[in-house]
């Protein structure tokens, strides 16, 4: 009874530490991304993850359709997470996965909706454990959710410089943005936008704290 419950024991043990390496294994080899290393490719999964921290300030008052931006960009104040990933980087990293932009909208398409491969995006942070859908850290006013796209738009981000990398409504320089509301003008947007966007207190860290984007393909 005694040596049974003795090599049971050893086998338990055995396994911990084996899941204990695993984990190890995948730490080292930057299962996540970090402020140094903000972006990695997934190939084999068809995933790109960013390393983003919350911006408070968009976490208790809303803002009209800034979602992720990149920290450098022009309208990084904006954002409810900033990026430590360049927008363009993005870009060419969702290309690299298979993703195919929509590349459908410019200045005067007011009214339309961007096209492009529909993404999928998750919301994790370290001590989570599990991942969270995008209207579980973001609120919506408008009540349409979110379906975003790849929109594409390099040549206008790289142009324009905001660092949007997920805009909260159809957007014609923003790398992805919200295909459940269409594009609108600057004027319209602050007199009567489609809908106002913060972050859910409640659900997100604290100011400055990371959160890890994680972008799916599925269409």
């Amino acid at each position: 009874m005694g040596g049974t419950f003795t090599r049971t024991i050893t086998v338990l043990l055995g396994v911990i530490a084996l899941f204990a390496l695993a984990g190890a294994a995948m730490a080292k080899e930057g299962a996540f991304p970090t402020r140094e290393k903000p972006l990695i490719v997934d190939k084999k999964g068809k995933r790109v993850l960013i390393y983003t921290e919350v911006n408070e300030m968009n976490v208790h008052q809303s803002n009209v359709h800034w979602g992720v931006v990149f920290k450098d960009g022009r309208f990084q104040d904006r954002a409810i997470l900033r990026s430590w990933a360049n927008q363009l980087a993005f870009h060419d990293a969702l290309l690299s996965i298979g993703a195919k932009p929509g590349n459908n909208l410019n200045k005067e398409t007011i009214g339309k909706y961007v096209a492009g491969d529909v993404l999928d995006i998750k919301a994790t942070w370290p001590g989570l454990g599990r991942e969270l859908r995008l209207d579980e850290i973001f609120s919506d006013s408008g009540g349409k959710g979110f379906k975003i796209r790849f929109g594409g738009n390099r040549t206008a981000s790289a142009a324009q410089n905001t660092g949007c990398i997920t805009c909260l409504e159809s957007c014609w320089i923003s790398i992805s943005s919200n295909s459940s509301y269409p594009q609108t003008g600057s004027m319209k947007r602050f007199i009567n936008p489609n809908a106002r966007f913060k972050g859910k207190a409640e659900t997100l860290p604290k100011d400055g704290q990371p959160v890890i984007l994680i972008y799916r393909v599925i269409s």
